[in-house]
């Protein structure tokens, strides 16, 4: 007679639905997490307040404790059906989590409900983590972490997260996988948006198409995404463009990251690079928005090492940029450059300790603004 190993978690949710043990021997719920906590040292010459860059001239600076440095705090659920001939039913509700004072997002991280087949791919529905932010996974050396070091900084499109989508994902062949997804409403907001957002209708909402693919075999990954995000219709109703292309080859002693991209007819994403200038409690999951600006156009680029040291530890670095062009029509414009150096320390293989450095010049594209992150901190992973 086989012996079934169940979490507490799992135990709970199978008196609560009256099933025995026996019942659902081919179900599994899991509760998992990671929490971070550090501490961070900021100074920036902004505007007339430390949020604002646009008309830079004063200086500010704070110390203090910080979540979500590394990788956001976050606790979640997770759980599996398996339905037969390869198929399962799968479900994620992950929330954030703001280690400072305990207040977290709710499930705004990832709510999702799935079908997955063996050999043919999987569909999800709700919110998470764009196609495109998944072609792109590892190219980034700091692994869209460490604030304004993450490569979403000048490339918005490659981490951010959909409301209301339907994503696709196809079995790797070969080591090619494809990518796609359509979210009816992003939960987005529009900064000079033509047309504003309707309460009903499914053309009255900000929507967007995303497209992703990726190869990976041996030390070689490669990935590619794609994304349009389109304005509420009506007159002068418009859509803005970002597309990203990169890849990694790994030496063993050293690991090579590169990426160039743009953005088209305005900017996805276009407040993240304050969002991630602060170290108030790691993602919000608001990931910005997308700024409309027709005629404008941005070329975005990166390149970063990564290598081990040691049998423990990482020492990781980039410099990525955000360079105007176009039709800009507002500020005294500058090319955003990031340059970031991180170490990691593993104690454990659910432990680690790590320490950062970044430095930004014209954030956000403003000529003679600047920021600058020094943070340190454990992670553990549950």
């Amino acid at each position: 007679m086989p012996i079934y190993r169940l979490s507490l978690t799992s135990l709970l949710v199978l008196a609560a639905s009256g099933l025995s043990p026996a019942a659902a021997a081919e179900s599994s719920v899991t509760l998992y997490g990671l929490v971070d906590m550090g501490l961070a040292y900021q100074t920036r010459t902004a505007g007339s307040q430390a949020t604002v860059f646009a008309n830079p001239g004063k200086d500010y600076s704070q110390f203090g404790l910080a979540s979500g440095q590394s990788a956001a705090s976050r606790w979640g659920m997770k759980g599996t059906e398996d339905l037969g001939n390869g198929l399962k039913a799968n479900f994620v509700l992950e929330a954030a989590v703001n280690m400072t004072d305990g207040s977290s997002s709710g499930f705004t991280r990832q709510s999702t409900m799935g079908l997955s087949k063996d050999g043919l791919g999987s569909v999800d529905l709700g919110r998470r983590l764009s196609p495109g932010t998944y072609a792109f996974a590892g190219i980034d050396p700091f692994d869209y972490n460490y604030d304004q070091a993450a490569l979403n900084s000048s490339m918005g499109a490659t981490n951010i997260r959909f409301s209301n989508m339907i994503a696709l994902t196809t079995a790797s062949y070969g080591g090619l996988s494809f990518l796609a997804g359509w979210s009816f409403d992003t939960g987005l907001r529009g900064i000079n948006s033509p047309v504003q957002p309707g309460v009903f209708g499914t053309s009255n909402k900000y929507r967007a198409l995303s497209l992703g693919a990726r190869y990976q075999n041996g030390p070689l990954l490669l990935g590619a995404m794609f994304d349009t995000y389109y304005s509420p219709s009506g007159p002068g109703s418009m859509s803005v463009k970002q597309w990203n292309v990169g890849g990694t080859y790994d030496f063993k002693i050293v690991k090579l990251h590169a990426a160039f991209g743009q953005n088209i007819d305005g900017r996805v994403n276009g407040v993240k690079v304050l969002a991630n200038a602060e170290t108030s409690g790691g993602d919000g999951n608001t990931n910005g928005a997308v700024f409309y600006e027709p005629g404008a156009r941005t070329n975005q680029w990166m390149v970063g090492v990564s290598a081990p040291v040691g049998s423990a530890g990482k020492v990781f670095a980039s410099v990525q940029q955000l360079r105007p062009g176009g039709d800009f029509t507002f500020g005294d414009r500058g090319s955003q450059t990031t340059s970031s150096i991180g170490y990691n320390y593993s104690l454990s293989k659910r432990t680690m300790l790590y320490a950062y450095y970044s430095y930004m010049t014209a954030p956000d594209m403003y000529a003679g603004a600047n920021s600058q992150i020094l943070g340190a901190g454990i992670q553990h992973k549950f």
